[in-house]
């Protein structure tokens, strides 16, 4: 494979960076995003899959790609289950996540983090459909997870910065005047896509 960056995430690295011509998506060496539904917060329990995922990707520059379903779900069920305020689980969750890769980079791997993107309307029949077979229920509106994404990329920033890890932050490419993500980059009700791939290279530069 030609590509020198390839991206590793949840399902948000595939659609932001699938078909890309400079950007590989991990799924173009495995066939499957063997990351899907993974959270920033757990991926650290998750580390033979993902030493499986990224050992054939040593040497490339690596986009790491993962947060939203914590925003989505996991932050705002942790605090209805163990009553810790959402500031904490945030910080936590950005910690822990960037403290994985950091311990990664440590065995040689070049990863940089990107940061969440805008979260999604998820209406629709398309998204309610999708809904129904989720595993844990929807616990947040657009609001809240909007102050999640924002909070828990502000947290992702500051703890990349004490690491020394590069962070990949167009967010405020990604959204219009209203903090809603820009028309021409929705995918679906969850998803931007591949047009991401160029704004980051406008914007981000690896080498």
């Amino acid at each position: 494979m030609h590509r020198l960056i390839a991206a590793v995430g949840d399902s948000h690295s595939q659609r932001c960076f699938e078909n890309h011509h400079v950007i590989a998506d991990s799924t173009v060496y495995s066939g499957v995003n063997k990351l899907d539904g993974k959270t920033a917060y757990k991926l650290t329990d998750h580390d033979r899959r993902v030493q499986k995922v990224i050992a054939p990707l040593r040497g490339k520059q690596l986009i790491f790609s993962f947060g939203e379903a914590d925003v989505r779900i996991h932050i705002q069920y942790k605090h209805d289950q163990t009553g810790l305020p959402i500031e904490t689980l945030i910080d936590n969750t950005a910690r822990r996540y960037v403290d994985y890769v950091h311990h990664l980079r440590k065995q040689g791997f070049d990863i940089h983090i990107f940061n969440i993107v805008p979260t999604g309307d998820f209406q629709g029949e398309e998204s309610e459909r999708w809904q129904k077979n989720l595993i844990y229920p929807f616990s947040t509106g657009y609001q809240e997870r909007q102050a999640y994404t924002i909070a828990l990329n502000l947290q992702y920033k500051k703890y990349c910065k004490e690491k020394n890890i590069p962070f990949i932050d167009i967010y405020e490419h990604l959204v219009d005047e209203n903090g809603r993500r820009k028309e021409e980059l929705v995918y679906d009700f969850s998803h931007l896509n591949n047009r991401v791939a160029d704004i980051l290279l406008s914007h981000y530069h690896f080498f």
